[in-house]
């Protein structure tokens, strides 16, 4: 576990979306200091290029930075949208290997979470973004909770959702919007899922989508070897009569699936939402909807 100590310097840096103005981050900022933490800028955190804060060497590099500065403890997203998966590719993971420090942040950024777990083995915090949780003045009490918690305890015991295959299960999480993950298919980022317990949400998608997305999912490598699947939450999902609903997804996905399931998770895009680790050594019991985190 990397405890991010009071007085520690942190990055906000963007690897996705451009936010061009320092505004749009200023009351994380001020949450940051509230916790004693010095937050700083990346070089190229305000850039923008297309839909991006800069070209993707630029973002990559900024990464590459904070994992080789030794003074900073700790590197936040300022905003997902998309564009993480186009910096894979210029990730030093040997250096982010021989440094470990979390990256945290939200949605798209799980490509590259992902990616550096998969290829260096750092974990990263899921569930926090700068730009989108703190819209409205305050942030939500349970992100914020789960945030602190994940700073301050090594073992988090959560409840949530509903049992939709009972079971238990012990393995490592892994968390990740479901369209993000699914980029990552037949690339050297995508994730092992040998031994892990799989969390997918997902969020503005039809259900044919979803269908596809889920179908390619289980046909993936050593799907069968998945300890458990958790799915958070599908929100803002639309389509056509004959596409069926979001239930029918699942239920067609998870025929055959002998594993502990739960769904309804409080994890994706919902103003309340828990902050996971991704990496973690986790134990699920879906017959109580309970998961426990400990050694990230």
């Amino acid at each position: 576990m990397h405890r991010i100590e009071k007085n520690s310097k942190v990055v906000l840096l963007a690897p996705s979306g451009q936010i061009g103005s320092k505004d749009k981050i200023e009351k994380c900022i001020n949450y940051l200091q509230s916790l004693g933490f010095e937050p700083v800028l990346g070089k190229n955190t305000l850039k923008q290029y297309r839909y991006m804060a800069g070209s993707d060497e630029e973002r990559a590099a900024d990464i590459n930075e904070a994992f080789k500065n030794e003074e900073i403890k700790a590197i936040f997203c300022v905003r997902a949208a998309a564009g993480s998966l186009r910096i894979l590719p210029y990730l030093n993971y040997d250096l982010i290997r021989q440094n470990p420090k979390p990256l945290i942040g939200f949605c798209d950024n799980a490509a590259l979470f992902l990616a550096v777990y998969q290829k260096a083995g750092v974990c990263s915090w899921n569930g926090f973004s700068p730009t989108y949780d703190f819209r409205n003045e305050n942030l939500d009490n349970l992100i914020k909770s789960s945030f602190e918690n994940i700073i301050k305890e090594e073992k988090i015991n959560i409840i949530s959702g509903k049992c939709r295959i009972k079971g238990t299960a012990e393995g490592t999480l892994i968390c990740s919007n479901l369209t993000t993950l699914l980029y990552l298919a037949g690339t050297e980022y995508f994730p092992d899922l040998s031994n892990k317990i799989l969390l997918i949400e997902d969020v503005h998608e039809r259900v044919h989508r979803i269908d596809m997305m889920l179908q390619q999912l289980k046909q993936q490598p050593d799907f069968n070897k998945l300890k458990g699947i958790i799915l958070g939450k599908f929100t803002d999902i639309s389509g056509d009569e004959e596409d069926g609903s979001i239930e029918d997804c699942f239920k067609d996905f998870l025929q055959n699936v002998n594993i502990p399931v739960i769904e309804d998770f409080d994890f994706g895009h919902i103003q309340s939402r828990y902050v996971l680790p991704i990496g973690a050594k986790i134990k699920l019991n879906s017959n109580n909807s309970q998961i426990i985190l400990t050694d990230f």
